[in-house]
């Protein structure tokens, strides 16, 4: 039976992760293509793809992240793909339970569902499924959702007051998506921005509630490094202003930021 789902792997350098991340898509209880994606092409990498037998798509632009993206998004030939984080670990049952309902509409333009974190702090690691971030965005879900998976109007009201909705756990319908590419402006912030160009289109984001995916954190990571240079903190600011007067954006960014100070702690 020929696969409708790929996880392509966003490969970059050498990460001592991607192993278990590999494992945890090979493990799913629902079998899915698997592909690596890289700009950054290294021995490490061929050889790991080599050792799990995997194909290693080769971006030829170094162009930054959104670059990077947009090349594993294309890379894949399934009608459905998931942008996989090389830490992070997805659950046996990811690609069961997103699927299934993904294909109980023929609109559907995002499939995503909640996740925890594995928190790497100096020399402590722990798994978190509570804090002030995840706390807004499970209030935020909810108020919108209700008693329902599935959203098709009101997208953009969801992202107005922040972006709720957890990247690495995110699965495309490719068929839906039109011409939509992540934005080369933003480094940080490509997710919420992408989410708010897809809710213009007409279509359904669908939430899978349950966790199904564990975000690893740590000081090295994309995210951490763009809150400690405050590029997490202009795009925030940027985002609201695209939603919200200027003086209540830059209320609402400062607000938001608060939620940062979980990011490396317990």
């Amino acid at each position: 039976m020929k696969a409708i789902h790929t996880f392509a792997i966003l490969a970059y350098k050498e990460s001592p992760h991607l192993q278990e991340c590999i494992d945890s898509l090979k493990n799913q209880t629902t079998k899915s293509e698997i592909i690596i994606c890289t700009s950054t092409p290294s021995t490490f990498l061929t050889n790991i793809a080599t050792k799990n037998n995997l194909k290693l798509c080769i971006n030829p632009e170094r162009k930054g992240i959104a670059s990077d993206w947009n090349f594993a998004l294309s890379s894949a030939t399934t009608d459905y793909v998931t942008l996989a984080h090389q830490d992070d670990i997805y659950f046996p049952n990811y690609s069961k339970e997103v699927l299934q309902l993904a294909e109980t509409r023929k609109d559907t333009l995002i499939i995503f569902s909640n996740y925890d974190e594995v928190v790497i702090n100096k020399n402590r690691t722990f798994v978190r499924k509570k804090s002030l971030n995840f706390f807004i965005k499970a209030t935020m879900l909810k108020l919108f959702f209700r008693n329902k998976n599935s959203l098709t109007k009101n997208k953009q009201r969801l992202l107005a007051l922040g972006d709720p909705i957890g990247c690495p756990t995110v699965t495309f319908q490719k068929n839906n998506l039109g011409d939509f590419k992540f934005d080369k402006n933003f480094s940080i912030n490509m997710d919420w921005k992408a989410w708010a160009d897809l809710a213009e289109k007409k279509g359904a984001f669908i939430w899978v509630k349950k966790t199904l995916v564990s975000h690893r954190i740590y000081a090295e990571s994309t995210t951490s490094q763009g809150i400690a240079d405050n590029r997490r903190q202009k795009e925030d600011l940027e985002m609201f202003q695209r939603f919200l007067p200027s003086t209540i954006a830059i209320i609402m960014s400062k607000l938001y930021g608060l939620s940062y100070k979980n990011n490396n702690n317990n």
